[in-house]
């Protein structure tokens, strides 16, 4: 602090030294001064130098109290630099800001500090190990604004965090502009060489949890471009604001001033957060319950031909989610005509296959939070798209993971694809050269492979004789249709106990509990008001639709016969007990149809309800049991339907069960011939079936489930 006489003017101030502090005095009740440590002797630095002296005053702010804030600059330098370089003085971030010379402050700060000069006499540098050593890396993930991922020349993965910023938290709920942030960083660096400077390591407390410790950083792109300065010129983050002894990034300063010119630009975070506080809704076609979903976009993604997409997530080395930011939804792909091995996964502790974690790698490095081009040409049953992915410089990375001996072609959906011939070459060459998965190819051992699959497929097509099938015996819970129910197998007493488990636990007094479609709970059944697991379907109102997956019938009840399941008694660690059983070959007619469905199904009821019935199993349809059904006398009640008219067989079926289609049809055509049931008026002509059913009567079905509860079968 110093008395200066402006010579222009003839004023006399008060001008504080900006950017530093020096050691005061206190002044004692008799008058004497008490100076602290190195007080004197910077008073005595100053004194010697400027005491009247010419110099050249910058006035450059005023503080809250109205102080004067300046920089004195002799003919033979800056006092301000000079005292700190001495270690008479320390630099503060508060007076900072109105500084000019503040880089070179903290330049000369450092020095003193390693050289331990006076104030810093007792100063301890930090040991950081051996990893804070400048290296070139590639950035192979942006986890956040703030945070990356890169690979340094060994190859190994370090995480880094900016030094000295601060970008908006990502997370389930994400703040305000934390994925504009997060897409300006990865379009900046991602798959870019970087030179990587560390500064300091920070160590974290998390409760509950072990500490972390974060490397804390400077990167440098295109060759001298800092990424934390592109950040906050653009307004997506701020400079974090540190203790007065916390190491903090070299060019603290340049953060400084680019924010505040984001600030006065009022861009982004500081014009008032309104723009990006609401994220942009994006579509998620990957989950289980938007399969259908997905397959309406099939055709406007076939149509565009090459659409841009940016990779999300690499499940292993052929499959992704990727963001189409054109149709603004997520979708999971799948590259056609190749498979490449599993790798290992964290959540089930598997270990994968030969080469899968490589196959992951080599997706990664080439594809993960990249642009990348996308042809899709068809879709799967579950929804995944499929198709070929094409890198930011055009190449096809089918081509180049089959290139690299890391998948094979899977037949005969590659010879479909339009890339058929790219990917045989490209698998060609990695055979020939015995590359990874093809290092212990034999041509004769393959062919000898293929020889036998064929000959097991054949004899697997062989009709089965009905004492070597596989017998159940079955209690029936739920008649759906003549030819359709669930039934308990009997005997088991996992029903009992899962039932006084599940009424234990809906005793208890629980908070209002209002699940979506497709989650499990505990319902209430309108006809018995005992408690059953059971999983929601769908909602109007208050009102939810629920289907019983222990008995297979379904109900609609009120939330308030409605409770949380608990999580040990779900799905996974209790499957469910109603096994559902279709007759073999045979289609029915809704039951609630007034007519024919309901006589089949009334007809099945009094043949097998309320009684132990015998099903032989044919095949099986998924979950589904594919069955020929006797009762307790081995009377075959699925041939006693059929020969009353009350169900009808299909027209086509499998080589293993044209024996048991064969004695069907007989059954049918003397139900024809004898005008029974359905055949009464004459023939019925149908040509939509389908293999183990018609279309017609599945969409009948359908819409009378969507309707009403099942009419049969009571718990």
């Amino acid at each position: 602090m110093l008395r200066v006489l402006l010579t222009d003017t003839f004023h006399q101030v008060t001008l504080m030294l900006s950017g530093i502090q020096c050691a005061g005095f206190r002044r004692l009740e008799d008058g004497s001064e008490e100076a602290h440590p190195f007080a004197r002797e910077a008073r005595y630095f100053v004194e010697t130098r400027l005491l009247n002296r010419d110099v050249q005053v910058l006035v450059e702010g005023v503080d809250k109290n109205g102080s004067l804030l300046g920089t004195v600059v002799h003919k033979a330098g800056n006092i301000s630099v000079e005292l700190v370089r001495v270690g008479l003085a320390r630099v503060v971030d508060w007076s900072c800001a109105f500084c000019a010379s503040a880089p070179t402050l903290r330049a000369a700060e450092k020095q003193a500090r390693e050289k331990r000069l006076r104030l810093w006499k007792d100063y301890v540098p930090k040991s950081y190990g051996g990893d804070m050593a400048e290296y070139q890396g590639k950035v192979v993930e942006v986890v956040s604004g703030d945070t990356l991922i890169v690979v340094d020349p060994n190859g190994a993965e370090r995480r880094l965090s900016l030094s000295s910023l601060r970008a908006p938290r990502m997370g389930r709920e994400p703040e305000a502009f934390a994925a504009e942030c997060k897409e300006l960083a990865r379009k900046t660096v991602i798959g870019k060489r970087v030179r990587v400077v560390p500064e300091y390591k920070r160590t974290f407390e998390l409760e509950g949890q072990p500490s972390n410790e974060r490397t804390f950083g400077t990167v440098f792109y295109n060759s001298d471009k800092n990424l934390a300065l592109t950040l906050l010129a653009e307004g997506l983050a701020l400079v974090g604001r540190h203790g007065q002894t916390d190491e903090r990034a070299a060019a603290y300063e340049e953060m400084l001033q680019a924010e505040e010119a984001a600030k006065t630009a009022k861009k982004a975070i500081h014009g008032g957060g309104a723009e990006g506080a609401k994220p942009t809704t994006v579509t998620d076609l990957t989950t289980p319950n938007a399969r259908d979903r997905a397959k309406r976009f099939i055709s406007s993604l076939q149509r565009q031909g090459r659409v841009r997409a940016i990779v999300q997530f690499i499940p292993n080395g052929t499959r992704f989610k990727l963001l189409v930011p054109k149709e603004n939804c997520l979708i999971s792909f799948a590259c056609v005509g190749i498979r490449c091995p599993q790798c290992a996964r964290r959540d089930t502790g598997s270990a994968g296959e030969p080469f899968g974690d490589e196959a992951l790698a080599f997706a990664r490095n080439l594809c993960f939070q990249r642009d990348v081009d996308i042809e899709v040409e068809t879709a799967d049953k579950n929804g995944t798209f499929l198709g070929a992915l094409f890198l930011p410089d055009k190449r096809s990375y089918s081509v180049l993971l089959l290139e690299a001996g890391l998948a094979r072609p899977v037949q005969p959906m590659a010879d479909r694809s339009a890339y058929g011939a790219e990917l045989a070459a490209a698998a060609r060459t990695a055979r020939e050269a015995g590359l990874k998965l093809w290092e212990n190819y034999s041509a004769e051992e393959e062919e000898a492979a293929r020889a036998a699959a064929e000959e097991l497929r054949l004899q697997e097509a062989e009709p089965t004789p009905d004492d070597e099938k596989q017998v159940v015996k079955l209690v029936l819970t739920e008649i759906i249709d003549g030819a359709t129910f669930y039934a308990h197998v009997a005997g088991d007493t996992a029903v009992t106990a899962l039932q006084e488990r599940l009424a234990k636990s809906c005793a208890r007094d629980t908070e209002p509990y209002e699940p979506r479609a497709g989650q499990y709970c505990c319902a209430k059944f309108s006809q018995d008001d005992e408690w059953y697991r059971a999983k929601v379907t769908s909602r109007t109102g208050d009102d939810f639709k629920v289907f019983f997956i222990d008995y297979g019938n379904t109900d609609t009840v009120s939330k308030a016969r409605i409770k949380p399941l608990d999580t040990t008694l779900g799905p996974k660690e209790l499957s469910p007990q109603a096994v559902e059983c279709k007759l073999a070959l045979c289609f029915a007619s809704p039951a609630n149809d007034g007519g024919d469905g309901e006589e089949a199904a009334i007809a099945l009821s009094e043949a097998a309800w309320g009684k132990t019935a015998v099903a032989r199993v044919e095949d099986r349809m998924g979950d589904a049991l594919i069955v020929t059904l006797l009762d307790d006398a081995k009377q075959n009640i699925t041939e006693s339907l059929v020969g009353q008219g009350l169900v009808r067989v299909v027209k086509v079926a499998d080589k293993r069960l044209k024996p048991l289609h064969a004695k069907l049809k007989e059954k049918e055509a003397a139900a024809k011939s004898a005008r029974m049931g359905m055949w009464r008026f004459g023939d019925i002509d149908e040509d939509d079936d389908d293999e183990f059913g018609m279309r017609r009567i599945q969409k009948q079905q359908a819409v009378a489930a969507a309707s009403q509860p099942s009419a049969w079968g009571k718990k």
